[in-house]
């Protein structure tokens, strides 16, 4: 196990062996979905991004580059996402931490062709999280994807930027929320750093991490 970014919380790393080869056979998400679907709660799955998720892994066995996994676990992915379009889900949040990292050019260049496979199934909000996503935003505006989450506790985008560099129809979730700790937030000085664009885009307040624990409630 070890440590998941920046937090004290733990994951199990995963494992790859040279021909790995994966299917669905876990569908706890989808059952969740259908109960909470079942008592008329607006249900945002989330999901690890398929880049993240190789980057985090490691090689087990015989060396190579676990990058080439990403052809064989995409059809997964799109599996996923057609269960949750025919439940009408309309939003998806899919967690691409790596994104505020420094990654090689290769792994920068596999999130095109990743995100182009798994577009049009439902709506996708790329998130990001525990930094900013200045120096990688040329590889995420390329992306077919209908949102990003960005944090805007640990981060230091410019929103004003973040806005003018953004896809004009996109939404932006703002994670002004420090849901880590347990003091109250300045709505007065939060509201300060998005006031500029209010009413300019469709705009979500958020915890730094969407789905992170609120402590701050």
């Amino acid at each position: 196990m070890t440590k998941w970014f920046n937090t004290n919380y733990h994951y199990m790393v995963p494992e790859f062996v040279k021909g790995q080869q994966f299917r669905l056979d876990w569908t706890q998400l989808l059952d969740e979905v259908d109960e909470a679907l079942a008592l008329g709660h607006q249900v945002k799955p989330v999901l690890l991004g398929p880049v993240t998720y190789l980057w985090l892994g490691k090689v087990k066995g015989e060396p190579f580059d676990r990058l080439s996994l990403l052809k064989d676990i995409l059809p997964v992915y799109k599996q996923v996402l057609s269960e949750l379009g025919k439940r009408g889900i309309q939003w998806v949040q899919i967690d691409e931490p790596a994104l505020v990292l420094e990654l090689p050019q290769d792994w920068l260049d596999a999130f095109k062709p990743a995100y182009d496979a798994l577009t049009g199934q439902v709506k996708l909000l790329l998130t990001t999280y525990f930094e900013g996503v200045a120096s990688n935003l040329k590889t995420i505006t390329a992306l077919p994807v209908q949102g990003l989450h960005v944090d805007l506790v640990h981060g230091k985008d410019d929103v004003a930027e973040l806005h003018k560099r953004l896809p004009a129809d996109w939404l932006l979730s703002a994670g002004l929320i420090n849901g880590r700790n347990v003091w109250r937030a300045d709505l007065t000085e939060k509201y300060a750093q998005i006031k500029d664009i209010v009413g300019k885009r469709e705009l979500w307040v958020a915890h730094l991490v969407p789905c992170c624990t609120a402590r701050s409630i």
